[in-house]
C-alpha cells in the first residue's frame, strides 16, 4: 500500500510516522521545513528568531518538494498533480496542507506562517519603538501577538501603543470556554492593551483604519489575525464549505471521496483547530484506512472540552482546562515546554498524538 501525504505540519508528520510504523510506503509532498506556528508571536518581540521555528525533519521515507494543485480520487487509487506538472499515484491521499490567511482588505500584515512573522517584525522595526500597532482579531493569535508586544514595552524594549479590533460584540468569540471571556478584559487592561468591539474593518488608507460604521483608528502597523480559509487545492470529488474548508465525514474522509482524507486546519471537522488535535487526526486516518479504527473519529478537544494555553508574553497568560481558567505564569511555561517537545519530535520525524485516539 502506498499513501501520499500532503503537507509538512503537525497532521502530515503524524500521519507519515503512523504509516511508517505500520509498514506502509509513504511519499510526502510539501515544503522541506516544518514550521512551529504556535510560537509565531515570539518572533514579533525578538524572543525567537525565525530560523528557530523552522525545522528540517529527518524523513525516513520519500519526499517530493512542491505544491499539490489537484487531487483526483479514481475509485481504486488517487492521482496527485503538482504545480511543476509532475504526477504521483497512490492508494490513498492524506491532505494536511494547513489553511491560508483570510485577508479581505489591503494594507495589512497577516500572521499565520513564519514568513508572515518575519514580515511583521520588519514592519515593526521600520515603524520604530513608538509605533502604534493595531491587531485585527481577538482569537488566540491576536491575543498572543498583543501580549508579546505589550511585554516589550513592559521590559523597556519599546514604547509600543497596542490595541485590538474585534468585529464581534464580544472579545474572542471563537475561543472555547465561556469563562475565558470573563478574564480576558482584565488581563488586557493589566498590560495596557486597549480593545474595541463591533469594529469590522472595511479599509486601510493613509495609516488609518476605517471600520464599516465609519470610525477611524490611526496605526503605523496593522497585524491581521482575523481568521483563515481553506487551501487552494482542486479536489473534484470533494465538497467545500464556508471559506473553502474541505468538508469531511465522521471518519475524516473528504465528503464525496473514497480514498482522500483531510486532517488539521484544512478540514471542516468540529474539533478545535489546535496542534494537538491535528496530531490525533493524522494518526487516526492511517489506522482507519487500514481497518484498525472502525469507529468514527472522536475529538479530544472541543468547545465543550477545551484545553488551551494563551501566553501573554513570557510572564503571564490564560490557561483553559475544561471548565477551569487559571491566569498567570502557567500558560507561558506550558507553551515553552510544548515548543521544546514538539520541535524535537518534528526534527526526528516522530510526531505522535499526546493523548490516545
Amino acid at each position: 500500500m502506498r499513501v501520499a501525504i500532503v503537507g509538512m505540519g503537525f497532521g502530515a508528520l503524524s500521519a507519515a510516522h503512523a504509516a511508517e510504523r505500520e509498514g506502509i510506503e509513504v511519499v510526502q509532498i510539501g515544503p522541506r521545513h516544518f514550521e512551529y506556528l504556535p510560537s509565531l508571536a515570539k518572533v514579533l518581540s525578538g524572543r525567537r528568531k525565525p530560523e528557530e521555528l523552522r525545522v528540517e525533519p529527518k524523513l525516513r521515507w520519500d519526499h517530493v518538494e512542491g505544491l499539490v494543485d489537484k487531487v483526483e480520487d479514481q475509485g481504486d487509487s488517487v492521482r496527485l498533480r503538482l504545480s511543476t506538472g509532475e504526477v504521483l499515484d497512490a492508494d490513498y491521499a492524506v491532505l494536511a496542507p494547513g489553511a491560508e490567511p483570510w485577508v479581505p482588505v489591503r494594507g495589512v500584515n497577516p500572521l499565520y506562517r513564519v514568513s508572515h512573522a518575519e514580515a511583521v517584525k520588519r514592519a515593526l522595526d521600520k515603524a520604530g519603538r513608538d509605533a502604534r500597532i493595531a491587531i485585527v482579531g481577538t482569537g488566540l493569535v491576536g491575543l498572543e501577538a498583543a501580549g508579546e508586544l505589550a511585554w516589550t514595552r513592559e521590559a523597556g524594549l519599546s514604547s509600543y501603543k497596542v490595541f485590538l479590533l474585534e468585529a464581534a460584540p464580544v472579545l474572542s468569540p471563537t475561543l472555547p470556554c465561556e469563562r475565558v471571556r470573563e478574564v480576558i478584559p482584565e488581563r488586557l487592561r493589566r498590560h495596557g492593551i486597549a480593545y474595541f468591539l463591533n469594529s469590522l474593518v472595511s479599509e486601510i488608507r493613509d495609516n488609518k483604519i476605517i471600520t464599516k460604521d465609519g470610525r477611524t483608528f490611526e496605526a503605523d502597523v496593522v497585524i491581521w489575525a482575523a481568521g483563515v480559509q481553506g487551501p487552494n487545492i482542486d479536489i473534484p470529488c470533494a465538497e467545500k464549505g464556508k471559506r473553502g474548508f474541505i468538508m469531511v465525514d465522521s471518519y475524516l474522509r473528504a465528503k464525496g471521496c473514497r480514498r482522500v482524507y483531510v486532517v488539521g486546519d484544512a478540514s471542516s471537522d468540529s474539533s478545535l483547530k489546535m496542534a494537538e488535535e491535528a496530531l490525533r487526526h493524522g494518526w487516526y486516518v492511517i489506522k482507519h484506512l487500514l481497518g484498525k479504527k472502525r469507529e468514527p473519529y472522536k475529538p479530544f478537544l472541543t468547545r465543550e472540552r477545551p484545553f488551551c494555553f494563551i501566553a501573554l508574553g513570557p510572564r503571564d497568560g490564560i490557561s483553559i482546562m475544561r471548565r477551569v481558567v487559571i491566569t498567570g505564569r502557567l500558560a507561558p511555561m506550558v507553551k515553552e515546554l510544548l515548543e521544546r517537545i514538539m520541535i524535537k519530535w518534528a526534527r526526528d520525524a516522530k510526531m505522535r498524538p499526546p493523548v490516545p485516539i
